[in-house]
């Protein structure tokens, strides 16, 4: 890919004509105060100013604990009887767009759409969690066979550019430890959520706690589809680091 070509459509990235959908941009996702770190993160979106003003953000209201769009409480964040999750937050509707360009990099990757998906990671950050203090930064894993079948996790390198953005450290908090078929070749959220039981095993890494013996991880992944993965993520985390800690988790694509 071509460094002065737009990610969403491949025509030529002309600064000066996409200045004034940066600053729109911009200036929805922050408030006053932040527009400067703000505006810094939408400019160095490899995007034209067309592309940028049709970036599926979301921007209604939204679920209070997974972040959907609707209502403040959603239906299946109603019926969950044990939330592991503290919230979840994402940046973009999913769309076909979104769909082929997070294909091309998890199976290409592309250096350009990792810096692309790292920003947007950074730009959801300072959104929704740039008040909390958080003691480490994780990552959903993959099973050691698809990690061999990619070459590499996606979400990991994305992990490293937002700890370096934020000053937030990486722990590899979590191994998977069974192969579950691909969300998309699951039918149903109950078929998903039984699939995501005892998929995971604690890596043993320490979390480091405050004074207060509490613990606040953000777990990345790249989309939130029934959260079922997210969930038992987080179920294992407070298993193994104890009871008194608040998963949050933090996705491109919703």
């Amino acid at each position: 890919m071509r460094n002065d070509t737009c990610l969403g459509c491949g025509g030529h990235l002309n600064e000066r004509v996409k200045e004034s959908a940066v600053r729109s941009l911009a200036g929805q996702l922050a408030s006053r105060t932040r527009y400067p770190v703000m505006y810094r993160l939408v400019a160095g979106l490899a995007l034209c100013g067309i592309c940028m003003n049709q970036l599926p953000v979301m921007f209604g209201p939204s679920c209070l604990q997974c972040g959907r769009e609707g209502s403040q409480l959603c239906s299946d964040c109603h019926n969950i009887t044990a939330e592991t999750l503290q919230s979840n937050r994402s940046l973009l509707r999913y769309n076909e767009w979104g769909k082929n360009l997070l294909s091309t990099f998890k199976y290409r990757g592309e250096e350009r759409l990792a810096d692309f998906f790292a920003k947007l990671l950074t730009i959801a950050f300072y959104r929704y969690y740039e008040a909390i203090a958080f003691d480490c930064i994780t990552t959903v894993p993959l099973h050691a066979q698809r990690l061999q079948e990619r070459g590499f996790n996606q979400v990991d390198l994305l992990a490293k550019r937002l700890s370096a953005d934020l000053g937030i450290p990486v722990r590899s908090l979590l191994v998977r430890t069974k192969m579950t078929a691909k969300l998309s070749q699951q039918t149903g959220r109950t078929a998903r959520v039984e699939s995501m039981e005892g998929a995971f095993s604690w890596a043993g890494e320490r979390v480091q706690k405050n004074v207060s013996g509490s613990y606040r991880v953000l777990l990345l992944d790249d989309i939130y589809t029934t959260g079922s993965t997210l969930r038992s993520c987080a179920k294992t985390i407070l298993a193994h680091a104890g009871p008194h800690g608040s998963i949050y988790s933090l996705t491109i694509y919703r």
